[in-house]
Order: C-alpha cells, then sequence, then structure tokens
C-alpha cells in the first residue's frame, strides 16, 4: 500500500510539472507589434529661427514697401548684418516703387549723395519734387537745395518757389533761403526790403543763418538804413548759435 500510494504521488506531481511547463513563456504585454503596423515617424528637427533682416526681407519681396526700407536702413547701418550701401540703395528703390514714401525720400538722398552707386540728382531731385506735392515739406526744402544747387536759371526759379513752400512749414532756414534769393533777385523778382525783413524774422526765431545774412544786411545798408550795432548783434546772435562763418571777424 505504502508503495502504491508513492507511485500516485509521484504521478500527480509529475503531472503538474507538465501543466507547468506547457504554459506560454512570453507575456502577452512583452508581445512583439503586428507586423503591418507602421514604424514610428522620426522627430522632425526645429526650423533655425530667422532674424529681423531675413524676416523682413520676406514681407519686402512679398511687396511690403515699409518692410523694404527698414531692410534699406539695416543694409545702410550694418544692422544685423554687414553694411552695405549697395544692398541699402537697392532697397530703398523697391520700397520707394512699393509706394512708401519714406523709401522715396531717402532713395532720393543716396541718388542725391552718390551712395551705393553713382550719383543722379535730376532723378533724386525728381523723387523730392513729388513728395512734396504730397505734403512733404522736408523734402520740399531737399529739392530746393539740389535745384539751386544745379544753378541754371529755370533751377534758381524752382529752388525759390520750393524754398517759400518749405518755408510755410516753419522751417526757418528755408525762410532765410527764400529771403536770400529775394535779395539777390535770383528765381524771382527783387525785393531787398522784404528779404531784409524775413531775415529778422527768422533770426528772431533762432535761425543763426537768418541772423548772419541780417548782419550783412544791416552792415552794408541793403534794404533799409546801415545799423553798424544792429548788424554786430545779430552777428553775434549767430555765432553763439554756433554758425562759424559769423564768428570771424
Amino acid at each position: 500500500m505504502l508503495r502504491l500510494a508513492i507511485l500516485l504521488t509521484a504521478t500527480v506531481a509529475a503531472a503538474a510539472c507538465t501543466k507547468k511547463n506547457d504554459a506560454p513563456t512570453t507575456s502577452p504585454d512583452l508581445a512583439p507589434p503586428p507586423a503591418d503596423t507602421p514604424p514610428a515617424e522620426p522627430t522632425p528637427e526645429p526650423e533655425p529661427v530667422k532674424d529681423q533682416r531675413t524676416l523682413q526681407t520676406e514681407q519686402c519681396e512679398a511687396g511690403n514697401g515699409e518692410m523694404c526700407t527698414s531692410v534699406g536702413v539695416m543694409w545702410e547701418q550694418g544692422k544685423e548684418g554687414p553694411a552695405d550701401p549697395v544692398k541699402a540703395r537697392e532697397f530703398y528703390g523697391k520700397g520707394c516703387t512699393a509706394g512708401f514714401d519714406l523709401a522715396c525720400s531717402y532713395f532720393a538722398s543716396v541718388l542725391d549723395k552718390g551712395v551705393g552707386g553713382a550719383a543722379d540728382a535730376a532723378k533724386a531731385r525728381e523723387l523730392w519734387g513729388a513728395q512734396c506735392e504730397k505734403g512733404r515739406l522736408e523734402d520740399c526744402m531737399s529739392a530746393a537745395i539740389s535745384h539751386e544747387a544745379a544753378g541754371a536759371k529755370e533751377d534758381k526759379a524752382k529752388a525759390r518757389g520750393l524754398y517759400a513752400k518749405a518755408c510755410t512749414s516753419g522751417n526757418q532756414t528755408a525762410c532765410t533761403a527764400e529771403a536770400r534769393l529775394m535779395m539777390l533777385g535770383e528765381g524771382g523778382p527783387k525785393d531787398q526790403k522784404k528779404a531784409r525783413a524775413m531775415f529778422q524774422a527768422a533770426c528772431d526765431a533762432g535761425d543763426a543763418t537768418g541772423c548772419f545774412n541780417l548782419a550783412l544786411a544791416m552792415e552794408k545798408g541793403v534794404g533799409g538804413k546801415k545799423d553798424k550795432a544792429g548788424g554786430a548783434a545779430a552777428r553775434t546772435k549767430a555765432c553763439a548759435a554756433g554758425y562759424q562763418p559769423a564768428c570771424a571777424k
């Protein structure tokens, strides 16, 4: 009986071991993915950060004249990259073509000075004149100076008219320039009395060149009586305001 019991126990144990060994050895949680599952896509590299010069250039190329002007300033002043007057001139031109008025003013300035390319004073005068007609009185002054420098009779007439227009904005330097041409009878009729009065008004408003021209008129008795004391006072005022020609004795 004891031998039979031992045999039965061994048989049961063997059966138990057989069932245990038949169990799966791989956990369902660790099973490999099905064959038709696509592989995970790699994480894309982040886009490089663009500086303002690059971003604004893209906006300029899309037709934004203000951005063209801003990029032109960056090229001219060497902001966010090297300076390049040729590029500056190019972008000012693009901004002007796109209809941004300030770009036209800047473009005229580099054309007049020959920055970034050959000088073209005639084109500069044309651009400044167009801006003057739109009411940009500072451009009236620039156009007037350029016309006077050109020297032809018709240029002097244009210069005088443009100085007069800029003078209406309170630009006392423009008023003095108009009065000077009036005193000389260039670009229009001569009126020395009115010119001297304009010099006086400009000087009273703090324009150093107005004071100097007033001093000359008083010292020589042009447009009114000779007044050496008044001339000396006007000359001193001009010198004190930083106009060096008035300081010479």
